[in-house]
């Protein structure tokens, strides 16, 4: 997975999470217009979701290291670490000799 795309899905689920915390404040402090039981299911929704929103960005964050670190693995064991780019950008920006 690309690092820009994680740290967008991130901040989308800290978004939804933000939501959800909201909605879900709204319906405890707000929603003694409607029968007990709804609202519990409401409460138990938004927060619930609020929860997970909040848990699953940490989730995708240890899988994208952990799955970082299996490709350098792999790509130690075939001998192509680190890769050639690298070692001809530092050769690039070395400055001749006069």
């Amino acid at each position: 997975m690309d690092p820009d795309k994680l740290k967008k899905r991130i901040y989308a689920f800290y978004f939804a999470g933000t939501i959800n915390l909201f909605l879900g404040l709204y319906v405890l402090l707000y929603g003694g217009g409607v029968e007990p039981a709804t609202r519990n299911i409401m409460l138990l929704f938004f927060f619930g979701f609020t929860a997970l929103d909040f848990w699953f960005p940490s989730h995708l964050k240890k899988k994208f290291i952990e799955q970082q670190n299996q490709l350098i693995e792999k790509l130690k064991a075939e001998g192509k670490w680190p890769p050639p780019e690298a070692t001809q950008v530092e050769a690039s920006t070395e400055k001749p000799k006069a």
